[in-house]
């Protein structure tokens, strides 16, 4: 008999923890559920355009310009002007208040003539002295021709801080117009057009906190296809 009562009282003990295990177990699944739907909600949420955004993948935008670009020494010459343009980069940023925008870049000056003296000139006939005498003439008359540029080189030319000023958004065509192009250092530019003055108009998208800008075009020598992609990040404020 006590051992039948044991026996039922067993059963009971394990239906009831079955139960409490399979309670357990939907509102753990019910919370997770929840934590899903919120963090995809929030994931949805499209951060406005408006604000501060400051470039996000340096080294791959460069390699998207650069790709197209031929300097004397070709493939070495590419991987110095990649890297030199990669150290002396002080600031590249993006500011979007409604329909309008602004480009801001500075660059070490001295860091990036050595990347384009070791890359543009392979006869090494031009000191290191003259070079660098013409490159800072070259970066300020080249700065200086940009519509709507306002800075330009420090007074001890030893640094390029410049912004394109007067860009304009439209939100409905996606896309931002700057009257000259985004620029790096060691004169790459963020342009199909190298040779022209023309307005640069970017397409753009959203994705999270990661503002991408895309630009698509022919070569102006070779006609041949480009496509030059640009990523920025929303600094919080």
């Amino acid at each position: 008999m006590y051992k039948l009562l044991t026996k039922k009282l067993t059963l009971w003990i394990a239906f009831l923890s079955l139960l409490l295990l399979a309670g357990c177990a939907g509102k753990q699944e019910e919370t997770t559920v929840a934590q899903t739907e919120a963090t995809t909600e929030t994931a949805k949420k499209e951060v406005s355009l408006d604000g501060k955004w400051k470039i996000y993948n340096l080294r791959e935008s460069l390699e998207s310009i650069l790709i197209y670009t031929n300097p004397v020494n070709q493939l070495d010459g590419l991987l110095i002007m990649l890297i030199g343009a990669e150290k002396t980069t002080i600031a590249s940023e993006i500011t979007i208040n409604g329909n309008t925008a602004e480009y801001h870049g500075a660059y070490d000056m001295n860091i990036s003539f050595e990347a384009y003296y070791d890359s543009q000139f392979d006869s090494k006939e031009i000191s290191k002295e003259e070079g660098l005498k013409r490159y800072q003439s070259y970066v300020e008359i080249l700065f200086k021709k940009f519509p709507d540029a306002v800075g330009g080189l420090s007074e001890d030319k030893q640094t390029l801080d410049g912004t394109i000023k007067n860009g304009k958004v439209d939100t409905q065509a996606k896309t931002i117009t700057f009257t000259a192009p985004i620029f790096f250092a060691g004169d790459i530019r963020a342009t199909t057009s190298i040779l022209s003055n023309n307005p640069v108009t970017y397409s753009y998208s959203i994705d999270n906190d990661i503002l991408t800008l895309t630009l698509s075009g022919n070569d102006e020598i070779y006609n041949l296809p480009e496509t030059i992609v640009l990523q920025f990040q929303k600094v919080q404020e």
